[in-house]
């Protein structure tokens, strides 16, 4: 009996984990704390100036992004300090997952290269103690939202949220 038991106990625990796992599209990119918790940074590069960009960003999260489960917490505009590396806005929003009980923390550097070209340094985190592994969660919240703005753009992984492993 107490197999059983064992046993009941811990297909529920994979049942219940698989279903808070992060949901495809975009979830082929798992983490395992990178950041002593699980996170990605991504480098993308726009056609489009920073201001514009940023106001496109800030739409987008303060009216929830593609799913609406994205919030916008601040952002400000670096222009006035005249950073070297030619950051001129940053922002920072949330995302909270499908089943509505865990939140991310994404944020964002926008530094100009020309008129008409941003690249943008986008980081997400869990922000759960102890969330080693994301199931691709951190990748999926920076490209489930910039896929969504309709722009063109090219994307470079820094750290976290490794490439998938090819099938051999």
């Amino acid at each position: 009996m107490y197999m059983y038991g064992l046993f009941c106990c811990v297909a529920s625990l994979l049942l219940a984990g698989s279903c808070l796992a992060c949901q495809p599209p975009d979830c082929d990119h798992p983490d395992c704390g990178t950041c002593g918790n699980a996170c990605c940074c991504l480098e993308l590069k726009f056609e489009q100036s920073a201001p514009n960009l940023y106001d496109t960003f800030v739409k987008s999260f303060k009216s929830g992004g593609v799913d609406g489960r994205y919030r916008f917490v601040n952002g400000s505009d670096l222009r006035p300090y005249k950073i070297p590396n030619g950051a001129q806005f940053i922002l920072q929003a949330v995302h909270t997952t499908l089943v509505h009980h865990y939140n991310d923390t994404l944020n964002f550097v926008l530094a100009s290269n020309s008129s008409a070209s941003t690249t943008v340094r986008a980081f997400s985190v869990s922000q759960i103690a102890n969330a080693y592994c994301d199931a691709g969660q951190n990748y999926k919240n920076l490209v489930g939202f910039v896929k969504a703005l309709g722009e063109d753009y090219s994307e470079t992984k820094l750290f976290g949220c490794p490439n998938p492993k090819s099938a051999t």
